[in-house]
């Protein structure tokens, strides 16, 4: 009995560390939340796009972790310079008011767009 549990275990834990393995230290992370009726979609999709296509990011990578598409996304910048005008850049694609709360954080700054939810 004793050697089925830890061949459970070894089985398991080996299952984990099979999947992608997130960028190491995020240098822009951008956290999109919910209000109960999923996030902000279109913000979403034009802030993935910038950091998919700007050359100053190295990497980044998605951490899905609510039910309604509830996301943070983590880049990792080329450069140390490059981390204040992408923060600038992504604030910029904050709208005033969002479908749900939206946090930027880089390079000591952060930013909040939306009301925390209660």
């Amino acid at each position: 009995m004793k050697h089925l549990i830890a061949a459970g275990l070894v089985l398991i834990l080996s299952a984990g560390s099979a999947a992608a393995q997130p960028v190491a230290k995020c240098d822009v992370t951008v956290t999109f939340g919910s209000y109960a009726m999923g996030i902000d979609r279109p913000t979403f999709e034009r802030v993935d796009r910038l950091l998919s296509r700007d050359r100053r990011i190295a990497k980044s990578d998605q951490q899905r972790w609510g039910r309604e598409g509830e996301v943070t996304i983590c880049a990792k910048a080329r450069r140390r310079a490059d981390i204040a005008p992408l923060f600038y850049r992504i604030k910029a694609l904050f709208p005033r008011n969002p479908r749900g709360p939206l946090t930027l954080e880089a390079g000591g700054r952060k930013f909040s767009a939306g009301r925390a939810p209660r």
